[in-house]
């Protein structure tokens, strides 16, 4: 099947630069980690034996932030194009911020979607990995991070389009990687603010069931205001005014979007997976989320479970003994969106927009207003009949002497004239 791709968290903006919006204006740099209690977190674990795959646009492993620590796999946009200036770019900040998290862990950069400043990049192409040489990229990608040694494939990236995105390949693609116990995790997508011109559409890959889904946060926990709302949603992270590496020089770059939480989610599963590497992926997931910032309130369609706390993650896991892997739609699963199942609730109540609650009002007032008005016409016409149409009466030439004669008097409207014998209904 064809889907659209875009980089990013999907459907709008990836990363966005410095002083792209007011939130990230006024959160100062840094504070992601301290947010998600990282340092505590990493006296544990630093993420050390594990490879995080990173789906994205390819990452420049010369980079500071990532030297050393990243490798470059296969372009599976069958492209040869690491020599140009905008290669790698979303691709190269989303490593950083997984290394940021995990330190000791290691990238592997499988490039299935292309930069903005691609000129073969174009949003609206209608093809998997905005690119028509080859539609499979995404599933063929997570086939080889699983075959090449990844214990978590983290995809900042999704479908564009409101009726299309799902893909059988893809989803098979990741019920292999859950099936050889790898944690997987997209991002919920950069749609939910409907006044910049945001539909929240559903996205794939984050809508598929198994996929850890992940939104972004604010700094005072709440859903950053572009971050799409669905149901699927599993966990936070932050979001907004994340200092990642940038690939055009060896420094970093502010941006935002729910890539970056995407990003600094996975960084947290691999301190998990790196000292806990026999739990499924699934006990992954329950972690994150029995120990989220608003777990004990339940879940919300806007920020999961909560904004992930790293270190009360990793006592969790602690406690857990290794289940069996499972892939998606087993029994005892839980239940999700989509075709299968991971634990997830399927539906939450989302609340009513107040305008479009404004509009059905207005809506149902006209149609009330028509109704009645039908009914007092109706009582009225046959009020007149009764009253009878002939000269002087109420209904004759002296009630209408505009007329100028009288009104002959007229057959009931209502009654149908006796058809031939045999055939019914009447002909017209």
């Amino acid at each position: 099947m064809i889907k659209r791709l875009t980089v990013s968290a999907l459907l709008a903006a990836t990363l966005t630069v410095a002083g792209a919006s007011v939130a990230s204006a006024k959160t100062p740099l840094g504070w992601e980690l301290p947010a998600m209690s990282v340092p505590a977190a990493q006296a544990l674990s630093k993420g050390e034996g594990v490879t995080v795959a990173v789906l994205d646009t390819g990452v420049r492993t010369t980079h500071p932030t990532l030297k050393g620590r990243a490798k470059e796999g296969p372009d599976f946009l069958r492209g040869n194009d690491t020599s140009k200036p905008w290669y790698g770019d979303h691709g190269t900040a989303m490593a950083s911020s997984i290394l940021d998290v995990a330190p000791r862990a290691q990238v592997l950069g499988l490039r299935v979607i292309r930069d903005y400043d691609d000129p073969n990049y174009k949003a609206d192409d209608g093809v998997q990995g905005n690119s028509r040489d080859n539609p499979r990229a995404l599933s063929q990608a997570i086939r080889y991070a699983v075959d090449h040694g990844a214990d978590v494939i983290s995809m900042s990236l999704g479908s564009r389009s409101t009726w299309g995105g799902y893909d059988v390949e893809d989803l098979a693609a990741i019920d292999y990687a859950l099936s050889k116990g790898v944690v997987v995790l997209a991002a919920v997508g950069n749609l939910g603010d409907l006044e910049q011109g945001g539909d929240n559409a559903i996205s794939y890959p984050g809508a598929y069931p198994g996929v850890i889904t992940v939104a972004a946060s604010g700094a005072d926990g709440s859903r950053a205001p572009f971050s799409s709302v669905h149901s699927y949603i599993d966990i936070a992270a932050p979001g907004v005014a994340i200092n990642a590496a940038d690939s055009r020089s060896d420094g970093r770059k502010p941006g935002e979007g729910t890539s970056s939480a995407c990003a600094l989610a996975a960084g947290a599963s691999a301190l998990i997976v790196a000292k806990y590497p026999d739990l499924a992926p699934r006990q992954v997931e329950q972690v994150l989320e029995k120990t989220a910032s608003h777990a004990s309130r339940g879940h919300s369609a806007e920020t999961g479970y909560g904004v992930i706390n790293a270190q009360r993650a990793l006592h969790a896991a602690a406690e857990l003994t290794p289940e069996k892997r499972v892939v998606i739609g087993d029994s005892g699963t839980g239940m999700h969106f989509g075709p299968g199942d991971d634990g997830t609730p399927k539906t939450f109540s989302q609340g009513v927009d107040p305008w479009y609650l404004g509009l059905a009002a207005c809506g149902a007032l006209v149609a009330i207003l028509a109704m009645v008005g039908g009914v007092w016409l109706c009582k009225s016409g046959r009020r007149l009949q009764r009253q009878g149409l002939g000269d002087g009466g109420p209904g004759g030439s002296t009630a209408y002497p505009q007329y100028g004669r009288p009104i002959p008097p007229q057959q009931n409207p209502y009654q149908q004239p006796t058809p031939p014998q045999g055939q019914w209904p009447p002909q017209q």
